[in-house]
């Protein structure tokens, strides 16, 4: 009796996240690559120590690791986490944290939701365009900050979720 409201919900909230991935996305397609590796840098900080702090599990970002119910329990409150985090940076004042995290939320986002998977592609095709510039990027912000960093943040820059592999359209 219910069944036409659950889907019905489920398809307004695919909508939403798709919306909310294009408006994103499109913010990428204006910035330059220097900015996105500034984006880059900081969200795989954010995801290293998320990790390691058990805010989200490395599956949310893993299409290839099994997903068993508890795991797949664990990816959808990650999304949620990841809401607050966003919105608690913007609430302190720290908009690069929130894009940072912003990343990751649409990316468990679109592992976790097969309608908008290309979208997550997609954004991690503009994404990419940033992996130039990220170790001068990082070594700045080393310089700048000072502060330590997670211990493999160098190979971890180029980091793109199993399953969001930006897709080749043929054009050089």
């Amino acid at each position: 009796m219910f069944g036409w409201l659950k889907k019905r919900v489920l398809n307004a909230s695919a909508d939403a996240m798709k919306n909310d991935i294009e408006r994103f996305t499109a913010g990428l397609e204006g910035a330059d690559a220097e900015e996105i590796s500034t984006m880059l840098v900081i969200a795989n900080i954010l995801r290293l120590r998320m990790l390691d702090s058990g805010v989200i599990p490395a599956a949310a970002l893993d299409l290839s690791i099994p997903r068993d119910e508890d795991v797949m329990y664990q990816c959808d409150m990650c999304s949620l986490k990841l809401v607050n985090g966003v919105k608690k940076f913007q609430k302190i004042g720290q908009p690069s944290d929130a894009a940072g995290a912003m990343i990751w939320l649409h990316s468990v986002r679109a592992l976790n939701v097969p309608e908008i998977r290309v979208c997550g592609r997609k954004m991690w095709g503009q994404l990419v365009r940033g992996f130039p510039y990220v170790d001068n990027t990082l070594g700045t912000m080393r310089a700048v900050m000072g502060t330590r960093l997670h211990e493999n943040i160098d190979e971890e820059l180029r980091f793109i979720p199993i399953g969001l592999e930006p897709i080749e359209t043929g054009a050089n």
